[in-house]
Formats: C-alpha cells, sequence, structure tokens
C-alpha cells in the first residue's frame, strides 16, 4: 500500500458526464495536491441491469472514457455490472475500493447510492471515511433554470430535439461515436454522400430529424449535416444515423467517426422527388455552413 501512489476517488455513474458530474471532478482536482485523481464507474448499462428495463444511456463506456480524459483524467475504472458486484453490501463496497486503491479522499454527489439496493448513500461515504482518517467531501446538486442537472432531464431534452439546452447541461455538444458502413448510396444519387454511422442500440438518440453540427474524422473536424431517423423519400423505414462531412472528400467506410451536435434544423419530412429533397440537402448544408 505504501509503495501505491495516493488517490482521490471520484465515485459515481457519469453516465451523461454533465456539469454536475464535471463539478464531481473538478472538486477532486482541487484537492488532490499530489496525490491522483481516479474516477470510479461502471462499463455497462447499470439502471437497466438493475430495474431490469430497456434504459438507454446517454453515453456508453468507451464515449464516456474518452470525454473523461479530455475533461483531464487519466484514471478510469471501469467496475463491472453483474449480479455478484451489485450484490455487494455497502460496507462490503466501500472496503472493495479502499482497499482496491490507497485512497486519500472520496468525492461524490450529495445523492451519490450504492451497494446492493442502493442502501449506500453520501453520508455512508463520508462516516466511513471519517473511521479510516481518509478525507470525503460530498459536492452539491449543480441547478441550473431552478432545477438539479440530471442525466433523466438531458435525455428528456434529446428526445424533444432541444439540442442547445441538452449541450448546456452536459457542457459540451451531445456526441455519437461509431463505424462507418457500407448504405444504400441515396445521398451519392444526391450530390451529398453521407457517411452511414452504426449506432449502439443502448444509447439514447436525439429526436428523429436532421441536425447541424460536426463531425471528427482522420484526426480533423469538419462541419456537417446529420440526420437521425428515416428515410421517408426512399421508402425507408428504419432508423438510421448519417452524416454528410462538408468538404471531406475521403473515403470513410470501416473508419470511426464522432458527430456532434450543434442544433436542431427540421423535422423529418417526405419530399415529392430526389429533386426536391437534394435541393433541401442544399439549404441544410448552407444554413450548417453559416451556424455551426
Amino acid at each position: 500500500m505504501a509503495n501505491r501512489l495516493k488517490t482521490v476517488l471520484a465515485l459515481g455513474y457519469f453516465d451523461s458526464v454533465h456539469i454536475g458530474h464535471r463539478k464531481v471532478i473538478e472538486t477532486a482536482f482541487s484537492v488532490a495536491e499530489n496525490a491522483t485523481v481516479t474516477v470510479f464507474t461502471f462499463k455497462g448499462n447499470l439502471k437497466a441491469e438493475l430495474f431490469g428495463e430497456n434504459e438507454k444511456y446517454v453515453y456508453g463506456a468507451k464515449e464516456r472514457e474518452e470525454i473523461l480524459r479530455q475533461a483531464g483524467v487519466e484514471n478510469v475504472w471501469f467496475a463491472p455490472v453483474t449480479k455478484e458486484f451489485l450484490s455487494m453490501g455497502k460496507d462490503e463496497f466501500l472496503r472493495f475500493v479502499a482497499e482496491k486503491f490507497d485512497v486519500s479522499c472520496f468525492v461524490c454527489g450529495k445523492d451519490y447510492r450504492f451497494g446492493k439496493g442502493g442502501a449506500g448513500s453520501a453520508y455512508d461515504v463520508k462516516k466511513f471515511a471519517e473511521s479510516r482518517r481518509i478525507g470525503a467531501i460530498i459536492v452539491d446538486d449543480v441547478i441550473s433554470g431552478g432545477e438539479k442537472v440530471s442525466t433523466s432531464r438531458i435525455k428528456t431534452l434529446l428526445a424533444a430535439g432541444d439540442i442547445e439546452a441538452a449541450n448546456e447541461l452536459l457542457g459540451r455538444n451531445f456526441s455519437a461515436t461509431g463505424r462507418v458502413v457500407a448504405g444504400r448510396k441515396e445521398g451519392r444519387i444526391l450530390g451529398f454522400p453521407t457517411a452511414n454511422i452504426e449506432t449502439d442500440p443502448q444509447k439514447q438518440y436525439v429526436k428523429k430529424g436532421v441536425y447541424r453540427g460536426r463531425a471528427q474524422i482522420d484526426g480533423k473536424e469538419y462541419k456537417a449535416v446529420i440526420n437521425y431517423g428515416e428515410k421517408p423519400t426512399f421508402g425507408i423505414d428504419t432508423p438510421s444515423l448519417e452524416a454528410y462531412i462538408i468538404g471531406y472528400a475521403g473515403d470513410a467506410y470501416g473508419k470511426e467517426i464522432t458527430v456532434s451536435f450543434d442544433g436542431f434544423l427540421r423535422e423529418t419530412a417526405k419530399f415529392s422527388g430526389e429533386k426536391e429533397l437534394s435541393e433541401r440537402i442544399k439549404k441544410d448544408v448552407e444554413i450548417t455552413e453559416k451556424l455551426s
């Protein structure tokens, strides 16, 4: 234990890494001094496993890890979402993390729950820390617009297509990362070839429609028109995510791409034919170039 670097341990699910989660992480850094900061979170779909519901997450583990690293976190530890791990009692859980890491201080939000059935609270973390002469900081909720910032609130905004409001609570633009797969090439026919992005079925997406935003591919960022939903003009009723990447001329197939959403442009619509749709996409591109 003595040979290990002391750690300030930020506890939470951090399922959307919103501004409330970021406050917990920033607090951990503020007291770290000569210690490292470690974020303790869960790898899988925690709420779906706990409640047996089709509860989608805003960001999967890989996306969350990337966002956390962009926020300066070097150490991210993902606990397994298994019945065995989630069946730990609150005291057993705290002993586990205290032994797993050489903790100098715990940091968590005031509504943090842990242990079997969510029996443990932030108060239990503080009580445990005091018994071991370890620091503990309980971070207050972040309030925006008179309401607590929460992942469920962000999900509601995303589902309504209110991207700007969701982005404000996230502290960054909502994004989706996936691999580009072959599509039916309708965009190429229209003169606007799109990247069809293979999506995570457990990810919470935005309201169906067309958005302005950005795409990161090959280490570069481009403005993009992003469509999530069906393609009624072509008789396709299966929702998909695709992006027309403005100014990109490479072959994107098989590459990983991240699209981020700046704002809602319009509802999904059925056009009279290819010409009318092409003209509408041209307008979407013009608006995106101007505003994003």
